[in-house]
């Protein structure tokens, strides 16, 4: 059933609020894609708590033009929208992971902080790793000074051990 004028300019203003307060959007074309492969998408955005939902690409443009967003989109296609207000990476992150196993999952372009990515840049931005990760990272970074220094301190005193059971070994 076609929506009704009232129904679009409601699609467009949640559409253009949620591009407005999102730090990352991605873009991506289901085309061809199963009900089942469907769900497991959308469960796998859920999980990280990314806003997903199917809009065509007429709104999105309008929603974009809305924000200031200069977008050189010209897919005629509906679009599967990833919106992430939390994570610059999370939605791209995702498609990416869910487009290896779901061949009719692929990433069109996106948006994010405002800036408008195509479509390398935004397989770039998949491959960085989750803010967890490089939380992670810093973590082992900073810490690995300190247990450099500890493994040296104690390397002495396994010596020593080593030394001590080996004369208790021939005794």
């Amino acid at each position: 059933m076609a929506k009704t004028r009232v129904q679009k300019e409601s699609d467009l203003a949640e559409l253009t609020e949620k591009i407005k307060s999102a730090k990352s959007v991605v873009m991506s074309e289901y085309r061809g894609t199963t009900v089942k492969d469907i769900d497991a998408f959308r469960g796998a955005l859920r999980k990280e708590d990314v806003f997903t939902k199917v809009y065509k690409m007429t709104l999105v443009q309008k929603a974009l033009k809305a924000n200031g967003i200069d977008a050189v989109v010209d897919y005629k296609t509906p679009v599967v929208l990833a919106v992430s207000n939390t994570d610059e990476v999370a939605p791209a992150r995702i498609v990416k992971t869910v487009g290896k196993n779901v061949k009719t999952i692929t990433i069109l372009s996106g948006v994010v902080d405002g800036k408008f990515m195509n479509k390398q840049q935004v397989m770039a931005l998949a491959d960085l790793p989750s803010r967890q990760e490089l939380r992670g990272q810093l973590v082992r970074t900073i810490n690995a000074p300190v247990s450099g220094f500890v493994n040296v301190l104690a390397g002495n005193i396994r010596s020593l051990i080593n030394v001590l059971n080996a004369v208790a070994s021939k005794a």
